[in-house]
């Protein structure tokens, strides 16, 4: 797994309300009007894709990706400025008080782009988190990805492109509380770690064939791999709406 935070990569920030003094209104309008346009507005970021779980029992519904050219802007002095005070939040509250932040910094591995239908045509995006177990190695596990697993998916219905990446880093609310500056409080707690592997499957329809999906594991070597994993987190997203330039490694 890498251990340096350079290089293309994504700035993934999954999220929930944490405070009654806030609604999913305000919060929605914090991201939209505020603080996507500042985060975009730096030398380092110029897009971004705001998500929705369609789960509505989801415990974290909100994502906001921003794709990088260089995760290593995030150790920049300018992006710890970002601002977590907002004229919109309610009662001068920093958004860390709001709401409870689950931040990932993800170094790009692999674009599977044969259709190359350009950007601004994700309507759905399938998540896969993976963390590996002893039984499987990661040469394995990458080999199926690109030699087989890939080319399946590409031919299920509506399918457009995927991504992957290996986990450079991760923090909590609390810890983002501390880079902030912050005074930590005793409600927050260090989540579990996210899987080191992710792919981001996009699709042009928010109504996927799901079944065709799950066919692509039938293959003998996919239940050897997806029989190995250790865990599995498989969110699925529709795309809300984009801002900046719009490009995800395109």
């Amino acid at each position: 797994m890498p251990t340096e935070i350079k290089g293309p990569g994504l700035l993934y920030v999954n999220s929930k309300l944490a405070s009654d003094l806030i609604d999913e209104t305000t919060y929605q309008k914090w991201y939209r009007e505020d603080h996507i346009p500042e985060v975009i507005a730096t030398s380092g970021i110029d897009s971004a894709m705001r998500c929705r779980d369609v789960d509505p029992a989801a415990d974290k519904p909100n994502l906001v990706l921003y794709p990088m050219k260089d995760i290593g802007f995030t150790q920049t002095e300018e992006f710890k400025k970002i601002k977590v005070h907002s004229d919109i939040l309610p009662d001068g509250k920093p958004i860390y008080d709001l709401a409870e932040l689950d931040v990932r910094y993800y170094g790009l591995s692999q674009v599977f782009d044969e259709k190359k239908v350009g950007p601004g045509q994700t309507k759905l995006i399938l998540t896969a988190g993976i963390e590996l177990s002893p039984a499987i190695t990661f040469a394995d596990f990458d080999s199926w990805y690109r030699d087989e697993h890939l080319g399946e998916l590409n031919k299920c219905p509506g399918y457009l492109r995927t991504t992957r990446y290996q986990l450079l880093f991760s923090r909590s609310n609390a810890e983002s509380r501390v880079l902030k500056g912050l005074p930590p409080r005793p409600e927050d707690k260090n989540a579990q770690k996210p899987p080191t592997y992710l792919a981001i499957h996009e699709f042009d329809t928010e109504t996927p064939d799901l079944a065709a999906v799950m066919k692509t594991a039938e293959t003998e070597w996919s239940k050897r791999i997806l029989g190995g994993v250790g865990r599995v987190e498989q969110p699925v997203f529709r795309v809300v709406e984009g801002f900046g330039k719009g490009g995800f490694f395109h």
